[in-house]
């Protein structure tokens, strides 16, 4: 693996060894020895975005690409709008005439042969609007490659057309040696390409090999990774590595998958570091309640699988137990009789004031009873409602609990549900995830027609689960 710098080319008129791009370049080489330069290649943008002649712009390209060779730097081109350049297309994707358009593809060619005779370790065709099609990336690779049989292609798509992992799909499978993308598709309008489909999706069907297979099985967990830097989570859908990639929440298909495991997967979940999911909704039913509980140790029979849909029908509607399954396994436990009495909530109130000067006073109260004997009143403030809360709960359990010292409170999210249907009665979704030293991350939710109710449903779960984990 190599890191990059990516830079243009000169500007007009300007002395290489003086463009800022260029020095930046040269002055990393030592960390960064590669350089992708961002050349035009489209006529249309030479004379419109760059306001130069076809001339100059040539040899703005090949005296940037051979200063940075000189000093020793690998150097990759990227030929900017060259699948527009070829498909004959122009603004908003209209067609050029036809003189135009045979004048920019020959000056694209013009481009390209420079960029050959200069030996650019990597050509890239950048579908810079997104808006190529499958069909016309593998007629522009594989006619690129047959025309120059000794240089090394590359593509850059976009996802404006939702044809991103497609068409870099269809690059490869032309000739194309290298793509570029970035970690689920994050980038400009609609995103760059999708790496994570685009390597888990072709690796995994041995089309393409961009890691080793051991390599292969931290794809999900880098994903999330990523994301959890920014305080983000991957999308529910994303393919390969996201929480719905291997689930089933139709109780159809929990009954099927139930019967005869892996049938509505397109392939192992484990080789890309993922676990099938059995998703427990409005629609799973009770098929998806028996096979998930099955698979988490608490297994509920049918009569005791209808219970827990009587007992928690907000939590199924309002998909709180597609969010955590921590809450579902409590969940199934408090139907089977087998989580202990530790403690629960008698009563609460969280008062929240601010001021016309912004001046916020959140304080949580409860009504807590320990064991089987104990009640004890106990509050705390807070930052907001849910810090409040927990700090409340905390200060009274940790005197009967000493281990709930070590377990922290990390994010937790809102989700408004049916606002459409019941507007300001709708009810939300809070997730909240817990951590501790030496123990993997866990999260929980709660789903109310209230915001503090809903949270505290979540923070009770997350202590549960920490005495489970801690003292059980």
């Amino acid at each position: 693996m190599k890191l990059a710098l990516f830079g243009r080319t000169r500007g007009r008129g300007a002395k290489v060894q003086e463009w800022p791009d260029a020095h930046f370049m040269l002055s990393h080489k030592k960390r960064v020895p590669v350089a992708v330069v961002v050349v035009k290649s489209r006529l249309l943008d030479v004379r419109r975005s760059l306001e130069t002649t076809p001339e100059e712009n040539l040899l703005m390209a090949y005296e940037t690409i051979a200063c940075l060779h000189d000093n020793g730097l690998e150097v990759i081109v990227d030929l900017e709008h060259a699948m527009d350049a070829n498909c004959g297309r122009r603004e908003n994707g209209n067609r050029c005439d036809t003189d135009f358009n045979k004048r920019s593809l020959d000056y694209f060619h013009q481009m390209t042969a420079q960029c050959v005779d200069q030996k650019a370790s990597r050509i890239v065709i950048c579908d810079t609007t997104g808006g190529a099609s499958p069909e016309e990336v593998t007629q522009v690779i594989g006619d690129l490659t047959r025309t120059y049989p000794d240089a090394r292609f590359g593509f850059h798509g976009h996802t404006d057309r939702g044809l991103g992992v497609a068409n870099t799909r269809a690059a490869i499978l032309a000739g194309a040696i290298q793509v570029q993308g970035t970690l689920l598709g994050t980038g400009e309008r609609c995103g760059n390409v999708n790496l994570t489909s685009v390597i888990g999706g072709m690796q995994l069907r041995g089309e393409a090999e961009f890691v080793t297979p051991e390599s292969l099985t931290g794809l999900t967990r880098l994903a999330h990774s990523a994301c959890a830097a920014f305080s983000l989570e991957v999308p529910h859908g994303s393919p390969i590595v996201g929480t719905g990639a291997f689930g089933t929440w139709a109780g159809m298909h929990g009954s099927s998958e139930r019967k005869n495991p892996g049938a509505y997967l397109w392939c192992d979940p484990a080789k890309v570091g993922a676990n099938p999911v059995i998703g427990v909704s409005g629609q799973s039913g009770k098929a998806n309640i028996i096979l998930l509980s099955k698979a988490l140790g608490v297994p509920l029979d049918p009569t005791q699988a209808q219970t827990f849909m009587d007992a928690n029908l907000s939590m199924i509607e309002g998909g709180g137990f597609t969010a955590s399954e921590v809450s579902f396994k409590l969940a199934c436990m408090k139907v089977l009789a087998t989580l202990r009495n530790r403690f629960s909530v008698k009563s609460w109130r969280v008062l929240d004031e601010s001021d016309e000067t912004r001046n916020r006073y959140v304080q949580a109260s409860m009504l807590l009873s320990i064991g089987d004997s104990t009640v004890a009143t106990t509050r705390a403030e807070g930052a907001g409602p849910v810090d409040a809360l927990t700090k409340a709960m905390r200060h009274e359990l940790e005197k009967w609990y000493p281990s709930i010292a070590e377990m922290h409170l990390g994010t937790f999210s809102v989700t408004a549900l049916d606002v459409s249907a019941h507007d300001t009665a709708a009810h939300v979704r809070v997730t909240v995830s817990f951590n501790a030293d030496g123990h993997e991350p866990w999260t929980t939710a709660g789903v109310s027609s209230d915001l503090n109710q809903a949270a505290l449903m979540a923070i009770v779960d997350g202590f549960h689960f920490w005495l489970l984990q801690s003292l059980d």
